[in-house]
């Protein structure tokens, strides 16, 4: 099943949506606009790109653009306006302007932007205090309301590391340095058409015009993971793609990511999506009505 295109109309005139929700959002789909969700009372599953995630009460989380995502509940949804079940905002680069977000104090927050393709659950005390202010919203007006959000990007664009955690894999949206983006997208390109076989540190040094040593370095430093992880991810993210676009069999799927034998597949899926390819995939099926 494909995502839906959903168009929404209050950012076609307006700087940004706040709303609450009397529901979750249950069907599948995308925007170009990014989502700030705080869900308030329902517990069950979210999908966001390729990763299924936990919701209770309380779960905050931040959807790019154009990032398949959908929540559903386990709770009996009762459409109650006097306890809603969710607040969202949504904007996007545009509806905020441009021209303001290339102001050099907007470093942080377009560094958030670039974060968010991957998805962010925010937790801890940054979780706690960004609820406070999304809640605070309501009683402003809209101009207090526009700048209200510009202080809550700011604030989640410095929350520690420990209260972020990135959702989607990497070759669902990148998340890279500016300045190493170009040699990361080219290795990354290179890892996908080659799935199939194994790929040497050694070999995607080489496509970089770099030693090993200072490869290695390099690609620590722009994608926070070292080199056997970031291929594990691509292949495992590649995994999740055919176990819920296509039939076939999870032996299929294995050999078809580049994993040589199938106990080790299952093993770095377990590691990497806290759930076996086989639970993935009835649970994807479920989220999207396939």
């Amino acid at each position: 099943m494909d995502p839906q295109l959903e168009i929404i109309s209050n950012c076609q005139n307006s700087s940004f949506n706040y709303k609450f929700d009397t529901n979750l959002w249950t069907v599948w789909h995308f925007h170009p606009e990014i989502d700030i969700l705080l869900n308030l009372k329902n517990n069950g599953h979210f999908i966001c790109g390729d990763h299924l995630g936990d919701l209770k009460p309380g779960t905050l989380l931040m959807i790019g653009s154009d990032v398949s995502h959908g929540l559903q509940t386990n709770d009996p949804e009762d459409n109650d306006p006097e306890n809603p079940a969710l607040i969202a905002l949504q904007f996007s680069r545009k509806s905020l302007g441009e021209e303001l977000l290339s102001k050099p104090e907007m470093s942080a927050i377009r560094k958030l932007f670039s974060d968010c393709s991957r998805c962010i659950e925010f937790t801890g005390s940054t979780r706690d205090t960004a609820e406070k202010m999304l809640w605070e919203m309501d009683k402003m007006n809209d101009a207090q309301k526009f700048a209200h959000i510009l202080i809550l990007l700011d604030f989640l664009a410095n929350s520690p590391t420990e209260d972020r955690n990135y959702l989607v894999s990497p070759n669902f949206s990148q998340n890279l340095n500016s300045t190493s983006q170009t040699r990361v997208n080219k290795i990354t390109q290179y890892i996908m058409a080659n799935l199939t076989r194994q790929i040497s540190l050694g070999e995607a040094a080489d496509l970089v015009n770099m030693s090993t040593k200072s490869f290695s370095r390099f690609f620590k430093k722009s994608t926070g993971k070292n080199f056997v992880q970031y291929v594990n991810e691509l292949r495992i993210g590649h995994a999740c793609r055919r176990l819920f676009e296509t039939n076939d069999s999870i032996t299929e799927v294995c050999y078809d990511s580049g994993f040589n034998n199938l106990s080790n597949f299952n093993r770095r899926f377990l590691e990497i999506k806290n759930m076996s390819p086989r639970e993935y995939r009835q649970e994807y099926c479920k989220q999207v009505g396939g």
